[in-house]
């Protein structure tokens, strides 16, 4: 029986469901890109019809208050003395700036477009010496009634045409945003995706993730996404995939500014619970853009966007500056004893990024400067920079360092059974559809998928490798027992959203092939057995394999096999179950209790039955703290340390986490602060709640210093 045939009554019942509760819900598929480098226009619709007035011409200056040291002309203040020694002045070579201007095309924007073009204009005119992109956006309808009712929503492929960063004139820009958006001609099946088009910049190669320049994403957009996932998602799911992609950017050097058309937004005062979610999600992008925003910036109306593009202006310039390759030898100076100046007014040295200057992740090559000495500079104050005045500065060195990369692949198990809900009649579950504030109605599959999603993003999680493979796979027929050959997503950088996009567009319906998808990954570990790695495989199941012909004794046979030759591997196998307490067989006990005696992870003796060596998560609350808890068995708080100069002292060794600094534990206590893990001193620990810290914060930034006296845990 096919897959198409089978599922058609099916489909049909989804789709009146998702009509029904989730309104014009869509699926966002794999992306139709177009990366352009020219200046025509592309599918110019029907000329602009809504209101118009002239374009304002008039550049926004960039405020820097009476209140700011570093903004007044005669800065001679007991506070902030006018640093007059230190020889002479160093020349600073200010780092270029990129700014990618992202439009929502749909047909919704079409009585907008003439305000866009005049804010494109006038971000332009006020950053002349500024590369500028543009990259225009919109969802297609589904191209056929299969594609609709495989992913129970209405949206198909995802345009996403980018004119990359450049030294474009005024013209190009506008030629390329045309007299009408590019999505003008969907108006039937409207389509907004937000998510996808953020994470173009993610997996494809744009010249706006330069690491030597300071480089800005403008969104304008209403917050609206109905195209990520289904039309059953949570809301709830899709904010953290904003999150993720916001503090994923951060990390490629690209700053997020967020701009929203939503009622209410500039007031606080939201239309309905529709406009707060939206509201919501722009602010999601702003907290975590690292652009210093707390939220997104406001156009209430279309005739605001000049407005708030003005702003936009104020806060898209460089800060951050490139230090000569060679200092003067005579002088005997090196990068630690500069000061920095602006309009004079020495500005202090800030490693937390908040106000003042710091180098560039460690690099004495670039600094940046921050808080009010930044804006002051944006302004147009005057930056210089000397040999520091002070006779106490101490420093020669400066490396980050990383922990050994973690790669994880999540084996997630899509049999039927997990669209049972949990408790009640399974009519119940339609009520936590889309809002996921009540997890006890909801199915075993979405709290997976929440479940998941969270742990995806969760910051002890920022820098791991993840994949994902279903079984059986994505496409498998109804009731299938099929397996890939490879996983949906293979293990590598920057994949919690299309692995967020899989599960969320998934609606299982297949058996439970547990055996031959632990032999596939054994038979593939791919990037997970790289020694370069510290590699595990996470299985998630709410019971154990109907599909192998073999007998029990086999099937348990040959998953021990599976699990030993992936830790032979050096990839740890763990297995968190999470279904109906009672439904566990003692074959499934018995097969899951295989897994984790042959995959290293066992909690306990794997033969005493009075104990379960697996992890059995019991409710939704449970299986979060199952994720947490394998996350945190998996993070490092060990440090690989390398391009240290030779002549480095690492006696004088000093540790900075987040900018904050870390003392050194003398006497191997290993109780708090850091220490050398070997004598050649080539890798060092965090302990206590240093290591703590390092696992839970968000910006995981640890520098380590040398040429200073090292402060010591008492």
């Amino acid at each position: 029986m096919s897959s198409r045939s089978f599922r058609s009554p099916i489909a049909r019942s989804l789709l009146a469901a998702t009509l029904s509760l989730a309104g014009l819900a869509c699926s966002q598929q794999v992306p139709r890109s177009s990366a352009i480098d020219d200046s025509s226009a592309r599918d110019a619709g029907k000329p602009d019809s809504g209101k118009r007035r002239p374009p304002d011409d008039e550049p926004t200056v960039p405020e820097c208050p009476e209140d700011n040291p570093f903004c007044r002309d005669k800065p001679v203040v007991p506070d902030a003395p006018v640093a007059d020694c230190g020889g002479d002045v160093v020349d600073l070579a200010t780092s270029g700036v990129n700014v990618m201007i992202a439009v929502d095309g749909s047909a919704s924007m079409a009585p907008h477009w003439r305000r866009v073009q005049d804010a494109v204009k006038k971000l332009r005119k006020e950053n002349p010496d500024s590369a500028f992109g543009v990259h225009l956006f919109y969802g297609n309808p589904p191209e056929s009634f299969d594609a609709l009712l495989e992913k129970a929503n209405l949206c198909g492929l995802t345009d996403n045409r980018v004119l990359d960063v450049g030294k474009r004139s005024e013209q190009e820009l506008l030629d390329f945003v045309g007299d009408a958006p590019p999505g003008a001609g969907n108006r039937i099946l409207p389509s907004s995706p937000l998510i996808d088009p953020i994470n173009y910049y993610l997996t494809h190669d744009t010249k706006l993730a330069d690491p030597t320049r300071t480089n800005y994403l403008v969104i304008v957009s209403d917050g609206v996404d109905n195209c990520f996932g289904s039309g059953f998602s949570n809301p709830a799911d899709k904010r953290l995939a904003l999150e993720k992609l916001a503090v994923e950017l951060t990390k490629r050097n690209i700053r997020v500014i967020p701009v929203g058309f939503v009622p209410g937004q500039a007031t606080g005062m939201a239309a309905n619970n529709a406009a707060a979610t939206r509201i919501e999600m722009l602010d999601t992008l702003a907290r975590f853009g690292g652009a210093g925003l707390d939220k997104a910036l406001a156009a209430e109306n279309p005739d605001d966007l000049l407005t708030v593009i003005g702003q936009v202006g104020t806060k898209v310039g460089s800060c951050r500056f490139t230090i000569p390759a060679k200092l003067d030898p005579s002088a005997s100076l090196n990068p630690f004893e500069l000061g920095f100046t602006v309009n004079g007014v020495a500005v202090a040295r800030d490693r937390t990024g908040k106000d003042g200057w710091d180098f560039v992740d460690g690099k004495t090559s670039e600094v940046e400067l921050f808080g009010k000495s930044c804006q002051a500079v944006r302004a147009g104050a005057k930056v210089e920079s000397k040999k520091s005045c002070s006779t106490e500065v101490c420093g020669t060195a400066a490396v980050k360092v990383e922990t050994k990369p973690r790669a994880v692949l999540h084996m997630l198990d899509s049999s039927a059974s997990r669209i049972e809900c949990q408790s009640g009649g399974q009519y119940s579950c339609f009520r936590g559809i889309g809002n996921g504030t009540d997890r006890t109605s909801l199915t075993f599959w979405e709290v997976v998928e929440h479940a998941l999603a969270q742990s995806l993003i969760a910051p002890i999680n920022d820098d791991v490798e993840f994949g994902l493979q279903m079984f059986p796979f994505k496409n498998a027929g109804a009731f299938s027992c099929e397996v890939g050959t490879d996983p949906e997503v293979p293990p590598a950088v920057s994949t919690q959203i299309t692995i967020m996009s899989q599960m969320l567009e998934r609606l299982p319906f297949g058996r439970s092939p547990l055996l031959a998808a632990l032999q596939s990954v054994a038979a593939k570990p791919g990037r997970l057995a790289d020694p370069a790695v510290s590699g595990a495989v996470v299985m998630l199941t709410d019971g154990g394999d109907n599909c192998s012909e073999l007998t029990q004794d086999e099937i348990v046979t040959s998953l021990g096999s599976s699990a030993a030759k992936l830790l032979e591997a050096g990839v740890k196998t763990y297995v968190v179950r999470f279904g109906k307490p009672d439904s566990k067989t003692p074959e499934q006990e018995a097969q899951l209790r295989a897994i984790v005696a042959n995959g290293g992870t066992a909690s306990s003796d794997p033969k005493d039955m009075s104990l379960v060596p697996y992890i059995d998560a019991l409710d939704a609350s449970a299986l979060d703290a199952a994720l947490a808890q394998v996350s945190d068995r998996l993070a490092s708080c060990s440090f690989g340390i390398s391009g240290v100069p030779d002549d480095a002292d690492k006696t004088l060794a000093n540790l900075y986490l987040n900018g904050e600094l870390i003392k050194f534990d003398v006497s191997q206590a290993k109780a708090a602060g850091w220490g050398w893990v070997d004598a050649e001193q080539t890798q060092i620990e965090l302990y206590g709640e240093a290591c703590t810290a390092f696992k839970t914060n968000r910006k995981t930034n640890v520098i380590v210093g040398f040429g200073c006296e090292p402060q010591i845990v008492i």
